[in-house]
């Protein structure tokens, strides 16, 4: 099958939010999801973005529509917290409770971001892939997961994408067939990655997420790695650098996690 066809068989998105969405098993899913997001901390989503930039027409579009986002490392920092604060309160992970999307505000939030999405032209297919890349590097992070608890993850952040307004699936094989075309597809080292890549590095560092290829490499699929490994010594934070990033976000970055606790729905 083409990546269309693949696409196409994705459920789509909610056009209204009804509870019934959530399903009679949503509590064990939020539950599990808030268990899962407290334990993994900032790696999946250093290696998400890394990734996101090793893939030719997805990084070239955000790039060309919207070139503040990455352009300093400040920026990169600033879109980092926002994507990571936001995931926070979708998966009831962070200082605060919410309920995860069983809330109203956190459900608004999805909707305001997906909406910033349409406004630079960010196509729906390339926010699918980055949905799963995400979930994927949680997996790799959590591992190892029963098949039940994969299921229970895959089921709740199927729901949260289609609030969002895309399409996603409950059908991971699916899933993995359109995530693996589009990497043999997409990529590659296009002009703009080595400067990014030194960018997500540092403020992994930053965050307590070292730089070493043990940490880092692993979160990459086999496509993505095989074109960053080559480049990876040259972007690499040298010795000094990894201990003057770590110092500086003991002091200037605050903390999106807070202490794990069961989540519970939001109870209105």
């Amino acid at each position: 099958m083409t990546l269309p066809q693949i696409y196409s068989r994705f459920d789509p998105p909610f056009t209204n939010f009804d509870k019934s969405q959530l399903g009679a098993e949503f509590p064990a899913e939020l539950d599990l999801v808030s268990r899962l997001w407290f334990r993994c901390g900032y790696r999946p989503g250093i290696g998400a973005y890394l990734n996101f930039f090793l893939l030719r027409d997805f990084i070239t579009t955000h790039d060309t529509n919207y070139p503040p986002r990455f352009r300093t490392f400040k920026a990169m920092a600033t879109s980092f917290s926002m994507t990571d604060l936001f995931i926070r309160d979708i998966t009831d992970s962070g200082a605060t409770p919410t309920g995860g999307i069983s809330n109203p505000k956190v459900r608004e939030t999805l909707r305001q971001i997906q909406q910033r999405h349409r406004n630079v032209k960010i196509l729906e297919w390339m926010q699918t892939y980055f949905g799963f890349s995400l979930l994927e590097n949680v997996e790799k992070q959590c591992a190892p997961m029963t098949d039940d608890d994969k299921r229970l993850h895959l089921a709740y952040m199927a729901k949260t994408y289609r609030i969002m307004g895309m399409p996603f699936s409950q059908n991971r094989a699916d899933l993995e067939q359109f995530s693996r075309e589009i990497e043999a597809e997409q990529a590659g080292v296009t002009e703009n990655v080595p400067r990014h890549s030194v960018h997500i590095l540092r403020l992994g560092e930053m965050i307590d997420v070292p730089s070493s290829p043990e940490s880092i490499l692993p979160m990459l699929p086999p496509k993505t790695r095989a074109g960053f490994e080559p480049l990876y010594s040259q972007v690499r934070p040298g010795p000094l650098r990894r201990v003057w990033s770590r110092l500086l976000g003991k002091l200037l970055i605050p903390k999106a996690v807070g202490a794990p606790r069961k989540a519970v729905p939001f109870a209105g």
